[in-house]
């Protein structure tokens, strides 16, 4: 049996988590916390095999708390669960068994469940071997992937359709990109156009420090949001400044992270 805890100071990212987790019968949750202390205390007390941590905390950073966990001999597994891919390399640092990156996807929780059950099957290994036989492979995975890096580049201005040509349109004109179908329909100030990339294939062309993915249908100009609403049962919309004035849905699980990017 897992017995698992979920740390994250957003209690949407939570609630997603833990439904997706009690989709599985060898999964129990035995306890969440809101914070770092509340983290620690937890786990002191309620004894988990399994820490579902977020690394950014309003009071403690994850990786320290895996830190702290890490001197005991009975510490659990920890797998980050963040909207931040940056910290990968960082976190194996610290044993870490797993690295999920929000919004969270069924099928990359369901590997890490294996992996879960393998090494929990397995009784007590080496943690240091295990930490840095996976930061050996990940290494590897971020070598073999340079080389095609120039396939992911930025650019200053995207190809769009039109009726009967291809046209440019500037990358700061874009306000927001939307999914449609297996493309991706951009927004400008007036005017909107179908290109002939996914949005995935969109987003990896796009500069990371002015655009973000805030809903796995939409893609925002951040320089272009002019308001940040609440709205229902946690959930927040975004405005942007195109003719319309759009509204714009944000992932539960993301709330937190634009807020970063947007400064508070």
């Amino acid at each position: 049996m897992l017995r698992v805890i979920i740390v994250d100071d957003e209690a949407p990212a939570r609630s997603e988590l833990r439904y997706l987790l009690e989709q599985y019968e060898d999964v129990e949750i035995i306890g969440e916390a809101a914070s770092g202390e509340e983290a620690l205390y937890t786990i002191a007390s309620q004894k988990p095999n399994v820490v579902f941590l977020d690394i950014h905390l309003h009071d403690i950073e994850g990786i320290e708390i895996a830190e702290k966990l890490a001197k005991n001999d009975a510490s659990p597994y920890i797998v980050y669960a963040t909207a931040y891919d940056s910290y990968a390399l960082q976190a194996f640092e610290t044993e870490a068994m797993d690295y999920l990156l929000k919004p969270f996807n069924e099928e990359r929780l369901d590997k890490t469940l294996k992996r879960l059950r393998k090494r929990i099957s397995q009784g007590p290994v080496d943690r240091m071997d295990t930490s840095a036989s996976l930061e050996q492979a990940l290494r590897q995975v971020i070598e073999t992937m340079q080389p095609m890096a120039k396939s992911f580049m930025t650019f200053s201005r995207i190809p769009v359709e039109k009726a009967t040509s291809v046209a440019f349109v500037q990358v700061d004109d874009i306000i927001y990109a939307a999914a449609e179908g297996r493309n991706a329909r951009i927004h400008t100030k007036t005017e909107n156009y179908v290109t002939s990339f996914s949005l995935q294939e969109l987003e990896k062309k796009l500069p990371e420090e002015k655009f973000y993915r805030i809903h796995r249908t939409y893609i925002v100009n951040l320089c272009r949001i002019i308001e940040f609403i609440p709205w229902f049962k946690g959930t927040v919309q975004v405005r942007v400044d195109d003719v319309e004035e759009t509204l714009l849905p944000v992932s539960r699980t993301l709330v937190k992270d634009l807020k970063l990017r947007l400064g508070f």
